[in-house]
């Protein structure tokens, strides 16, 4: 019986990633996805033969999920802020990419995007189901300096960590996914597209509709 049936399967991978967590926390939480398509394609060519053996004996999972656990991981502790429930919703991650590795074919996207692309669904998922529960973002300085340059707030009324925090709670979940994409995560709207289900144009004219939008609040404030 293949293990891509057995949750256990996952969850003894997990266990082997969970004692190195505290020591990467800092680190993971200033990772990004940035240039998933930059990949060199000796790399990528070696990825698809790993994949392609995955398929065929799941035992090989273990090389992809040692490969892409840590990334992930940071991935969605930002977007929850719960260490416990970011280990529960990568768990499923990983649990679904194997499951669904059949359908996985190299149509010139990276593996890593595919996989990157059912974090976003589980994430979304699980704050779907838990209102209660506060979607989370995490603010570099880099980040709030990225976006007040995009906003032009260059005379401020307001400290810029606090403006980009009342700006970003003004975003629906998919705004706010967009501008975490782009300006958070380092992502060219090629990937931004991909990621959200849209073309990198329309990408493109969301995420600066957005920031119009967001320009205008910034007006109002500075009047």
């Amino acid at each position: 019986m293949f293990l891509s049936n057995h949750p256990t399967f996952i969850a003894y991978l997990l266990a082997g990633m969970l004692c190195r967590l505290n020591y990467w926390k800092s680190i993971l939480l200033s990772q990004a996805i940035t240039s998933i398509y930059h990949q060199e394609k000796e790399d990528i060519s070696e990825e698809q033969e790993l994949i392609e053996a995955c398929k065929k004996d799941p035992r090989h999972f273990s090389s992809i999920y040692e490969k892409y656990y840590e990334s992930i991981f940071g991935f969605v502790y930002k977007r929850v802020d719960d260490e416990y429930v970011t280990s529960d919703i990568t768990s499923k991650i990983f649990f679904n990419c194997l499951k669904n590795l059949h359908k996985y074919k190299f149509q010139g996207v990276p593996f890593a995007s595919w996989l990157y692309k059912i974090a976003i669904n589980e994430v979304n998922q699980f704050f779907r189901a838990k209102k209660s529960m506060d979607r989370t973002v995490s603010l570099e300085d880099k980040h709030v300096d990225q976006l007040i340059g995009e906003l032009e707030y260059s005379e401020p009324k307001l400290d810029p960590n606090t403006l980009v925090t009342k700006l970003l709670e003004t975003l629906n979940p998919d705004e706010l996914q967009l501008l975490e994409l782009r300006f958070f995560e380092g992502c060219s709207f090629k990937e931004v597209g991909y990621l959200t289900g849209n073309t990198e144009v329309n990408a493109k004219v969301k995420t600066y509709r957005i920031l119009n939008r967001l320009k205008e609040r910034v007006k109002k404030i500075n009047m």
